[in-house]
């Protein structure tokens, strides 16, 4: 399977490949502790030049197919207010759904609406079978985008991962191709 990044265009955002230009505002957007906190790949402080890794690992992704990545615009100004991303996993053909928005832009539905539009992507498409995402025990508040993304709640993944000495029990979500 080969594709190429697309524009998915939804009311309020642009969802498209991060480039270059977006470094200083993926830092500066990014560079505050509670992302850190609340993920488990996204370090504080964070740099330009985690930035640049994370542009870099876009162009990667697409050219081995194996992740999704796309920045988050608003449609008004092209600003960057986020990121999205597929991470594929062909073997079983499903991908597991991440996200994050700036802070300024929190609790405006951005997240939900982007995540809709990648959910879609994923099965037309790429015709994926299943998509799921995670989030730790306090992100509630990406537990409310999955469900109103359409995914359903299937559990709790217990000491999923581990940040510095502590594991971490993730709420899981996921939902098929056959579901929306």
């Amino acid at each position: 399977m080969s594709i190429k990044y697309t524009e998915i265009k939804t009311d309020r955002l642009i969802l498209n490949q991060p480039v270059e230009s977006d470094i200083k505002n993926i830092k500066n957007l990014l560079n505050e502790k509670i992302f850190s906190e609340l993920t488990v790949n996204i370090p504080y402080p964070y740099s330009e030049s985690d930035a640049e890794f994370w542009i870099n690992l876009s162009k990667i992704g697409l050219q081995k197919m194996e992740q999704l990545i796309f920045a988050i615009r608003l449609k008004e100004n092209n600003t960057i207010i986020g990121g999205i991303d597929l991470g594929i996993q062909k073997r079983f053909n499903k991908a597991e759904l991440a996200y994050w928005i700036g802070k300024p832009y929190w609790n405006k539905g951005y997240a939900t609406e982007a995540s809709k539009a990648i959910i879609k992507f994923g099965f037309s498409e790429m015709n994926l079978k299943r998509i799921y995402a995670t989030h730790f025990l306090n992100n509630q508040a990406s537990g409310k985008v999955m469900l109103k993304s359409g995914m359903e709640k299937e559990g709790k993944l217990k000491c999923h991962t581990k940040k510095g000495n502590e594991y971490q029990d993730h709420i899981i979500y996921g939902i098929t191709n056959n579901e929306i």
